[in-house]
Formats: structure tokens, C-alpha cells, sequence
């Protein structure tokens, strides 16, 4: 969920859904990845271009906002195993 008067600069916005996207309809097709899990690929593919607390206030505007991925609030991870909020690509 997004938090109130968290303001995510659109170029991030669209970089981070872009990425996850990618990373959700190609690299991990079909699983249902955690944000921790997100935030680390993301990191990684996008480098050190942005913070990962940058990186996580996108995600959960993400979450919160139509398009293609689903949020779901507690989900156990295909990656981690964790019980928590994730995304997938519907």
C-alpha cells in the first residue's frame, strides 16, 4: 500500500514499474516475488542509480496503482519462502 504523502518522482515510477514488469513477466515468470526480494533484483539491474529506499516507497505506489501486476498483501514468496507482501504479473 502507499503511503500517505509519500511523492515518487515519475521517471523513478516508471523506471522501477518498467523493471519490475520485465522482471516479473520475463526473468521470474509466473512467481509471485516479495518487495525484499524485488528491491535486491532491482538494485542489482538497475545498479546504484537509486537508493533502495527510493526503490521500496516505488514499489508500494506500485502495488497501489492499476496496470498489469497484482498485489498481493501477504503471499509467501517463490524466492525467499517468506510470508509477505508481494507482486506478479496477472
Amino acid at each position: 500500500m502507499a503511503e500517505e504523502g509519500v511523492e515518487v518522482t515519475p521517471p523513478t515510477g516508471d523506471v522501477v514499474r518498467r523493471e519490475v514488469g520485465k522482471l516479473l513477466r520475463v526473468d521470474y515468470r509466473g512467481q509471485i516475488i516479495c518487495f525484499s526480494c524485488l528491491v535486491t533484483f532491482l538494485r542489482n539491474s538497475l545498479g546504484i542509480k537509486y537508493t533502495k529506499g527510493q526503490i521500496e516507497r516505488t514499489l508500494h505506489v506500485v502495488s497501489n496503482s492499476p496496470g498489469a501486476l497484482s498485489y498481493k498483501h501477504s503471499f509467501v514468496c517463490d524466492q525467499c519462502g517468506k510470508r509477505m507482501p508481494c507482486l506478479s504479473a496477472q
